[in-house]
């Protein structure tokens, strides 16, 4: 009898346990959100998710939406009145989706302790019109990949990436895959003195002005890079393909890139992957490539419920653990300054980081892709001189801007 009593307490003690671990689960507060993450970052997003929900209360429902179309996908839901709860993106939307009414400040949700959680910087990317509009996550930006089966010691200058390259043409390997998207070279205008915008976000490469020449130099470049990719000596491709599949299989030594292929790159590459910060243009200056901040925005049709559940969110994934988790599992650059770098090749990170330029949150940067883009194909494939393909994009990307303006 004794016994049978006994058991049946212990059976009452395993119901009350499930019955308050279920309650628990129950009140967890729930958060949809849109996410482009795939690959390694997309499992260290699961994790996190995880992690979140064990931890601070919130479960989040996840939905992949692919990099190409999820701003538009987003800009349609949240403009109609629906969409998620929210969406993890990178801070130069900050600007436009907060005059296009689609994502909610986030100012009052920012306690001193959350704030603690990222560096000054990272909470200035996410900053327009003095209010918060993004929580940050990740610190972004591109630095030099090398193979060190091809390519020993890290090349200190651009003239050595392309002395490297006609070396290793001569072996029938590709030296340099060069990436002459915009976003990806933009760094290379501002080290040769250049800039996009002045404070009033006009275009800061009107005609005969220093910036002018300053665009010209980086056209020139372009055109550079584009005539030595023509010729099968000097080693070198132009490819913008982010990943590079060349230098995943080690049949190209050299490529300049994201982060966000950090991860990838150590798994295809192992022992092989080299990582330094950007070589030295002729100038001495070495190129700076874009500061750009990762983080979760807020729907502006989010109610109460989700906002609470975004704010404990916020908590989580800016913490210590969550942005270890980020950067262990994800190859992540921590916004967190109280998370130490294990992984030298973070570390590298950390250091063109630091030598970048901000990436800019305003409204007026959207009138700058098509027109840049078309500029740099001009001077390659189109043959026009970098002048005369600086007039054309500083006319169309000025126009731009004065309908931003309302002009």
């Amino acid at each position: 009898m004794k016994a049978k009593s006994v058991f049946l307490l212990i059976a009452l003690l395993a119901l009350l346990v499930a019955a308050v671990g279920s309650v628990g689960a129950q009140d967890n507060m729930t958060l949809e959100l849109w996410h482009a993450k795939q690959d390694a970052e997309g499992d260290m997003l699961l994790s996190l998710i995880d992690y979140c929900s064990a931890n601070f209360g919130v479960d989040v429902e996840q939905v992949y939406n692919p990099s190409g179309t999820i701003q538009d996908s987003f800009t349609a839901a949240a403009g109609s009145g629906e969409g998620p709860d929210a969406i993890i993106w990178a801070n130069d939307a900050a600007g436009a989706w907060a005059n296009q009414g689609l994502i909610a400040p986030v100012t009052d949700l920012v306690t001193d302790e959350l704030r603690a959680n990222a560096s000054d910087t990272a909470w200035g990317l996410f900053t327009y019109n003095d209010d918060v509009w993004g929580i940050p996550f990740s610190a972004k930006t591109l630095a030099f990949f090398y193979n060190t089966s091809l390519v020993p010691d890290a090349p200190a200058t651009w003239a050595d990436v392309i002395a490297i390259s006609a070396d290793l043409a001569e072996e029938g390997v590709t030296g340099l895959a060069f990436q002459n998207g915009f976003f990806h070279s933009a760094g290379f205008l501002y080290s040769l003195g250049g800039s996009l915008m002045d404070a009033d976000g006009n275009a800061a490469f009107a005609p005969d002005s220093e910036g002018a020449a300053a665009m010209d130099a980086y056209l020139q470049l372009h055109q550079d890079m584009y005539n030595l990719g023509q010729d099968p000596n000097s080693g070198i491709v132009i490819d913008g393909a982010s990943p590079n599949p060349g230098f995943q299989t080690g049949d190209v030594a050299m490529v300049y890139d994201g982060i966000w292929n950090l991860a990838q790159f150590e798994n295809d590459l192992g022992d092989d992957l080299g990582v330094s910060i950007m070589p030295a243009l002729d100038n001495g200056n070495v190129p700076a490539l874009f500061a750009q901040g990762e983080g979760f925005f807020l729907n502006a049709n989010a109610d109460e419920n989700s906002m609470a559940a975004f704010s404990a969110f916020s908590d989580c994934v800016t913490s210590v653990d969550g942005q270890t988790i980020a950067a262990v599992e994800g190859g992540l650059l921590p916004v967190n300054p109280a998370v130490a770098l294990e992984n030298p090749n973070l570390t590298t990170f950390a250091e063109q980081f630091a030598l970048g330029t901000p990436f800019p949150n305003r409204p007026e940067l959207g009138s700058f892709w098509g027109p840049m883009g078309d500029a740099i194909t001009a001077v390659g494939s189109g043959g026009l001189s970098p002048e005369e393909a600086r007039i054309q994009a500083y006319d169309l990307i000025q126009a731009g801007i004065d309908t931003t303006h309302g002009m």
